[in-house]
């Protein structure tokens, strides 16, 4: 009986909006932390394998080359996992995949987000088409450089998978968990993790990108607040950047 009222205090008395403070910070490790150290070790691998170029401007296009983005995206796991473990006030695997939300699949209600996720990419592709939006920048360097089986395993990977995954279970998981803990709610939590996830996709150029985008982030996090179950979001997610890289190699 006791703990029972306990849970029910826990409940009924959020934490205060100031966490926010601490909960942000966590929020920029794992949204710069592996681009600074991986970007690191990449300079020093120029450094040692580019003597020829070890200029400025070669520098410069040897990180923005999408090789070597796509195998910082690849990587970036190695760091991101134990800081968002460190971030979780839960420190067992088991509590870990609770306090995220990651749970068991069902077919059918899988199969109901799916819809709604090629839904959201049909009309999305409609409206880029009527308004005759040109292809982003990045994605049209990432077709380029898809000039073998290699590179372009490695862009499935990295973009249909690893990407999906570590963004949900950062955005949809962790931060909706920790936002949703305070006075703003799920509600909050929803809103705030959209916008978020929109303004760190600053490789688009177009406005109606970022406005697509921000739909796309509230759209997986509805999918998040009503089944309370991240394992659809990153499902769906996987199926709307699949869809994406598909479009674009055809």
């Amino acid at each position: 009986m006791e703990i029972i009222i306990n849970e029910k205090e826990e409940k009924s008395s959020p934490l205060p909006l100031v966490s926010l403070f601490k909960v942000s910070l966590w929020l920029l490790a794992l949204l710069f932390l592996a681009q600074i150290v991986f970007g690191f070790i990449s300079g020093l691998f120029f450094e040692v394998f580019y003597l020829d170029d070890n200029r400025p401007d070669g520098f410069s296009k040897w990180t923005t080359n999408v090789l070597t983005i796509l195998i910082l995206l690849l990587l970036s796991p190695i760091i991101n996992i134990p800081l968002l473990i460190k971030a979780t006030p839960e420190k067992d695997w088991k509590s870990c995949f609770d306090f995220w939300a990651i749970k068991k699949i069902k077919k059918q209600e899988l199969m109901k987000w799916l819809l709604a996720g090629f839904i959201f990419w049909a009309i999305s592709s409609m409206i880029g088409a009527m308004m005759n939006l040109p292809v982003e920048q990045f994605m049209l360097d990432i077709k380029a450089a898809s000039n073998s089986v290699g590179v372009i395993a490695l862009v499935i990977v990295s973009i249909c998978l690893v990407t999906p995954v570590m963004e949900e279970l950062v955005f949809r998981g962790w931060l909706f968990r920790r936002i949703g803990q305070t006075k703003l709610g799920d509600i909050g939590a929803l809103i705030l993790t959209a916008i978020i996830f929109t303004v760190i996709h600053s490789q688009y150029e177009h406005n109606v990108s970022f406005i697509i985008m921000l739909a796309f982030g509230l759209l997986l996090g509805f999918i998040r607040y009503k089944s309370n179950n991240i394992s659809y979001s990153i499902v769906t997610h996987m199926f709307f950047n699949s869809l994406a890289i598909v479009t674009l190699f055809i």
